[in-house]
């Protein structure tokens, strides 16, 4: 039987998402369907217009924390896909701090890579972030707070 430890699953699950990301760009390119979110072309938009040195709420449409347009920025001037690198890299996060707070809940480790398995490789899941949607920030965020206060970790200081 074959098995699987946290290092091996991250880093397939790396890969996947980056062939995803590829792929992403060339049906972008290539067909009538786009496989990035239409959110992500306003992100990118919103980023485009703080890298000028303006407020990314000058587009029309953008709704979300000015945080995403700053954290977009590269986009303009790195590759377009920067932000769904992010994204992809945050949701493997979620991964790696699924495992820590199951662990310290004290839970097998055999169970504990079957979870981060399951969110890993759930094309649900891998599919928000390649195509650019910012969720996967979100989850992180939250699982590190949980992590945070399981650890005692309430104040500012670490």
């Amino acid at each position: 039987m074959v098995t699987v430890n946290l290092k091996s699953l991250l880093i397939f699950s790396a890969f996947l998402r980056l062939f995803l990301i590829i792929y992403g760009e060339w049906q972008d390119t290539h067909m009538e369907v786009r496989y990035t979110d239409v959110d992500y072309l306003v992100f990118s938009d919103a980023a485009a217009l703080v890298a000028a040195g303006k407020s990314p709420y000058q587009r029309s449409t953008y709704r979300y924390s000015p945080l995403i347009a700053f954290l977009l920025v590269p986009n303009s001037f790195i590759h377009p896909s920067w932000g769904k690198f992010i994204f992809s890299a945050s949701d493997l996060l979620v991964g790696f701090l699924i495992n820590a707070i199951l662990k310290l809940r004290g839970v097998p480790e055999k169970l504990c890579t079957y979870s981060v398995m399951v969110w890993l490789l759930n094309p649900f899941t891998f599919t928000i972030g390649t195509r650019g949607n910012c969720e996967p920030i979100i989850c992180a965020i939250i699982l590190w707070i949980i992590l945070c206060l399981m650890n005692g970790k309430t104040s500012s200081t670490f």
